[in-house]
């Protein structure tokens, strides 16, 4: 094994599993360099803070459960650059944390701007038409005026939110709670080309074949957290991880945290307006946000001020079948199942909203918003 360079060792101590970033900064910490760390042996590792006998053992045994060569080929194969604390490049808004990541995989690019203006947008993956449909209009508008809106890429929320962001042209950074080896969800494919087509970055602080689980996606939440400067909870149930997001932000970075009331018979919402009865600025529009952060007013794409249609009115079935479409449910099958509703409630609701050029037929009997 050749001798690994203060980068590649860095790498090394990342791919090494159990310790995550609290455990190698204490390393770092302690020995002063990643290759001495990964040179000591067990019994004086063990002297490190929250290194336990079973870390020790792996650290000290890095060569049989590490490859940081195929690593670093498997991510130039894979169009992934690998980004550590030691390089230049590495996010400003990032270093400030007491936990940043040690490395990060990269697919497109951040830019230091990203954080000045950066929002978080958060929810829940079960997100109803209504927060979805409000998540999307949130992320446009802010995008539109220059915020990167910054998400996990996971269903519902987030997804709308990046996505909002790119109707605008703006920019957006998906930090995932999986190794970019394999996407997940696989649907947003689509979605993260458009994303790396110049609007941003597919980041991720865990090894390419990482598959997400319980304890992933709440690490990335601080990641969220941190490149943000105002964090924006969309529609989140009592115990939803996004609530997480939030709590980190106000405690630990000193954002701003905003939550988008919703019905109080809506369980989807309880979280939302715990968030407001502990303290979070209430936000019913993107120019509440934007004025409340000394921002300005985003420019207007009519989504918020023109007179509204009844298509436009939150508890119409117009306004649900849109939000409906908008999620994904883009045939009549799906939005019959989505809405509740049986094909003769719903086939006259398309034909007006085609009239009105509210919505648009696509091949194989696809149905999408305009």
């Amino acid at each position: 094994m050749p001798e690994l360079t203060p980068r590649e060792a860095l790498i090394t101590l990342n791919l090494i599993p159990g310790l995550g970033s609290i455990r190698i900064q204490a390393l770092l910490e302690h020995f002063g360099s990643a290759e001495l760390a990964l040179a000591a042996p067990a019994a004086m590792l063990q002297q490190v803070p929250r290194i336990g006998p079973a870390q020790a053992a792996a650290i000290a045994d890095w060569q049989s459960c590490t490859n940081v060569f195929a690593e670093m080929e498997a991510a130039e194969s894979l169009g992934v650059r690998m980004v550590t604390l030691q390089d230049a490049e590495y996010p400003a808004a990032l270093r400030r944390m007491a936990d940043p990541p040690v490395v990060l995989y990269v697919r497109g690019a951040w830019q230091e701007c990203d954080s000045v203006h950066g929002v978080a947008i958060v929810g829940t993956r079960r997100a109803t038409p209504y927060g979805v449909t409000v998540a999307r209009k949130f992320a446009r508008e802010l995008a539109d005026a220059g915020c990167t809106i910054v998400s996990g890429l996971a269903r519902g929320i987030d997804t709308a939110a990046h996505t909002g962001a790119l109707d605008a042209g703006g920019r957006t950074i998906a930090v995932a709670g999986f190794g970019l080896a394999d996407l997940y969800p696989p649907e947003n494919a689509e979605l993260v080309e458009r994303m790396l087509d110049g609007h941003g970055a597919l980041v991720s602080e865990f090894p390419l074949y990482m598959r997400a689980n319980r304890n992933t996606f709440p690490q990335r939440n601080r990641i969220v957290a941190a490149w943000s400067r105002a964090t924006l909870v969309v529609e989140a149930p009592a115990h939803s991880g996004a609530l997480h997001t939030a709590r980190l932000a106000a405690d630990h970075y000193g954002s701003n945290v905003f939550a988008v009331p919703g019905a109080v018979t809506q369980t989807s919402s309880a979280g939302c307006h715990q968030l407001i009865r502990d303290g979070a600025i209430l936000c019913t529009s993107p120019h509440e946000l934007m004025e409340d952060m000394g921002w300005g007013e985003p420019r207007q794409l009519g989504l918020f001020d023109r007179e509204p249609s009844q298509a436009d009115l939150p508890d119409s079935p117009e306004s649900a079948l849109i939000a409906a479409l908008r999620a994904g449910h883009d045939t009549l099958d799906a939005l019959c199942s989505a809405l509740g509703m049986g094909a003769g409630e719903i086939t006259p609701m398309l034909m007006r909203l085609q009239v009105q050029r509210r919505i648009q037929t696509q091949s194989g009997g696809r149905f999408s918003a305009v």
